[in-house]
């Protein structure tokens, strides 16, 4: 049997022998390749990343990242190095490939997902694709089909041997993206593996309970067709009928350990660390799932475009990929970028990037993207670099600003992977809340079988106040951490105001505008390095597509809240325009800067 079949089988699949363990053990060989090339930060705070590739755009733009789709050819890959693009990632799409999977061989219908009338389907979002000549649609592939899998790694011996630092997976979802809202996956392969995930998960007695005689021959589809669902049903009863929880976990499991496995295969064809970043926005605890496996998250976020307004969504998002430690290179979905071609807001989108930026992350450069409505299907929109590369310019020339720095937060917010698999404990209204009202806040997670990463005292000592929504799951371990908090006085129940401000005294004013938005950011560990504040102009008007000025602020910092550091000079840095040294008046309660103008977006630098 092939190595690459062998992986394949190890990482997602039981076999027919009875090993049902392979499912969850997956590859344990190498993985202290992946933690290695995981540990040090891919991409940085004051990187300028692409989410395409364009020779003649990266020095308008100041590019040193390729996060997403970089051309699978050596030496393109040199010439990029040459240009100083230190990090470049190629990518294999697990559902947008159809063409080459159809090409791959014949039995590419034994690769495509099955719903529950055991009929393959199409990815809906792709339903103006068709391979030409045979007509044949873009099938969602099932990432558990050994034929599929014999494709995905064949393409990876091709991407890796062109050299890349890093390997990009769009759509990694694979067959367990479908099962919540598609009917699937019900192929031979996902029977064959669930049979596997209920040996070792489901009880004698809840077999009988259920009317399973012999688990060996289950078959899935067969029994909920027995029950009387009918494919048309199924999509609207999903969530309340048999085993429909423990078929999600399984699809969930078995995907994340087969990316898994998949990106240590990619480190050893190269014969390096390869670093591993997916199109995941972190919306859902499946989203989140992989988290703990990547070097980054190179991704689509909704930005609302529609609305016309500021978009905050993002933040909610931006402090969860703080939580797992992982950089996001984020750009908007093709939903937003059409609407925003269509009715040309290019200071919306500078918005956007200052958004990203101000939060620590990384928006990826809009010189070309993707936009989709479901009356065009799929079109692109091109946007010349004198729109946004000087935004780009702006942060490569001050990367010091940026590298290195940590949000400075008295506040914790606490997510609970558990709750939120249950539909409840939702922190995103928490974290625009404490947003819009300038409250400095970290997020940090408290994980669960899903999601690798636990919460701990220590993680949570260096904070003021921790607010817990009242909703929780987590388990009695991690449950023992927030009664300690308590214990001390320091926790907040969610949406307990006084509590919060008898804890941590609001940290900064604004006056002279109720528009704007202040972020603190310090260089941990290193007192020398100046705090940087950054301030996000929620002023916009849709009618001219551009940002209203905001005049005479005065901003307020109580000293606390950088640690009691003494500064003795303020400089305000724009984006276009000269740095300019700001009043800065200093007493035993903190500071106040006086700012002239502010346009979209602004960094108060203290030193």
């Amino acid at each position: 049997m092939k190595t690459h079949r062998r992986i394949a089988m190890a990482s997602g699949r039981a076999t027919r022998r009875g090993d049902s363990r392979r499912w969850v053990c997956g590859i344990l060989l190498g993985w202290c390749l992946l933690d290695a090339a995981v540990a040090e930060r891919v991409i940085r705070r004051g990187d300028v990343v692409f989410m395409y590739d364009d020779p003649a755009m990266v020095e308008p733009y100041g590019c040193t990242v390729l996060g997403w789709a970089g051309r699978a050819d050596s030496d393109r890959i040199a010439q990029a190095r040459e240009q100083g693009i230190r990090h470049f990632s190629t990518s294999i799409g697990f559902l947008t490939e159809f063409q080459r999977v159809i090409d791959f061989g014949e039995g590419f219908l034994d690769g495509a997902c099955r719903n529950l009338a055991g009929e393959p389907f199409i990815v809906p979002w792709l339903w103006d694709h068709r391979h030409d000549p045979s007509g044949h649609g873009a099938y969602w592939w099932c990432t558990n089909s050994p034929w599929y899998r014999d494709y995905l790694f064949d393409r990876l011996q091709t991407i890796m041997r062109t050299n890349p630092d890093g390997l990009h997976i769009d759509d990694y979802r694979g067959t367990s993206g479908a099962v919540t809202w598609l009917s699937a996956c019900f192929c031979a392969h996902c029977m064959e593996g669930f049979r596997g995930y209920l040996r070792e998960t489901l009880s004698e007695s809840k077999q009988r309970e259920l009317g399973i005689a012999d688990l060996d021959a289950f078959d899935y589809r067969r029994f909920l067709l027995d029950l009387g669902v009918t494919p048309e049903d199924y999509p609207r009863r999903r969530g309340s009928l048999p085993l429909a929880g423990a078929f999600h976990d399984y699809q969930v499991k078995a995907n994340t350990e087969f990316v898994r496995a998949y990106h240590q295969e990619a480190s050893r064809l190269r014969g390096a660390p390869v670093s591993l970043s997916v199109n995941s926005g972190l919306n859902d605890p499946q989203a989140l799932a992989i988290g703990p496996h990547l070097g980054y998250f190179c991704c689509e976020i909704p930005h609302g475009a529609e609305r016309k307004q500021p978009s905050d969504h993002p933040i909610a998002i931006y402090k969860l990929g703080d939580a797992l430690d992982r950089p996001i290179a984020s750009t908007a979905s093709g939903q937003d970028w059409a609407y925003t071609a269509e009715h040309r807001l290019p200071a919306l989108i500078r918005g956007w990037i200052a958004l990203s930026y101000a939060f620590g992350h990384n928006f990826m450069a809009p010189h070309r993207q993707w936009c989709y409505t479901e009356e065009k299907g799929t079109h692109w929109q091109s946007w010349p670099p004198e729109e946004f590369a000087w935004i780009y310019r702006f942060v490569r020339e001050n990367a010091d600003l940026f590298d290195g720095y940590r949000a400075a937060a008295p506040v914790a917010v606490v997510y609970d992977n558990a709750a939120r698999r249950a539909g409840q404990g939702d922190v995103e209204p928490i974290a625009l809340d404490l947003a819009r009202r300038n409250i400095p806040f970290a997020v940090v997670a408290a994980g669960d079988d899903w999601l690798d990463a636990r919460l701990t005292a220590e993680q949570l000592r260096p904070f003021r106040a921790v607010i817990v929504h009242s909703e929780r799951r987590m388990d009695d371990t991690q449950a023992a951490v927030i009664d300690q908090v308590r214990a001390e006085g320091r926790l907040v129940v969610w949406p307990d105001e006084e509590a919060l401000a008898a804890r941590v005294p609001p940290p900064l004013g604004i006056e002279g505008s109720s528009d704007l938005m202040a972020v603190p950011r310090l260089r941990p560990g290193d007192p020398s390095a100046p705090a940087v504040i950054h301030l996000l102009s929620r002023a916009y008007n849709p009618d001219e597509d551009a940002w209203i000025p905001q005049r005479d602020i005065r901003l307020t910092i109580r000293a606390e809240l950088f640690d009691t550091r003494h500064f003795t000079r303020a400089v305000w840095h724009q984006p276009g325009q000269d740095p300019v040294a700001l009043d800065l008046d200093t007493n035993e309660q903190g500071m106040e800067i006086r700012i002239p103008e502010c346009g979209f977006w602004g960094l108060a630098v203290l030193q």
